[in-house]
Parts: structure tokens; C-alpha cells; sequence
């Protein structure tokens, strides 16, 4: 059924909504600073530690909302 890049991304991140989990993948995406650089452009508020800091601490507290989505 998931057969754009859209649909799958809007999957997944369904997914870790409803696992409480999309912090914790975001964070484990984010370890690496080269491939940061590679996807992102320098004003990207990911490739700031301090913005980045704020984005995960913004979702670790949304990992306290019960979701129940569709999957």
C-alpha cells in the first residue's frame, strides 16, 4: 500500500507516534554530523546543537500523548 516516499515517511512517522519512539529515532538519526551536512543545508536548524537540543526536548515531552492512529 505504501508505495510513494511520502507515504511510507507519513508511516513511519504514525508509527512512532503511536510507539512513543520519534524522539528517540530522531536523535539516533541525528549522531552523525557528516550525513547531517551532506542532507542539510547550513541554516538547517538540525545542524545547530542548541536548535537541535530544543526539537528533541520538544519531542520527548510530546512522547507523553497517547496517540492512536490508524496504521
Amino acid at each position: 500500500q505504501l508505495k510513494t516516499p511520502v507515504g511510507r515517511g507519513r508511516a513511519f512517522l504514525r508509527y512512532c507516534l503511536v510507539h512513543q519512539q520519534l524522539a528517540e529515532s530522531l536523535q539516533l538519526c541525528l549522531l552523525d554530523p557528516k550525513s547531517l551536512c551532506d542532507w542539510y543545508y547550513a541554516r538547517s536548524p538540525f545542524l545547530s546543537p542548541q536548535h537541535r537540543a530544543e526539537i528533541l526536548g520538544s519531542l520527548y515531552e510530546l512522547d507523553c500523548v497517547t496517540f492512536h492512529l490508524a496504521l
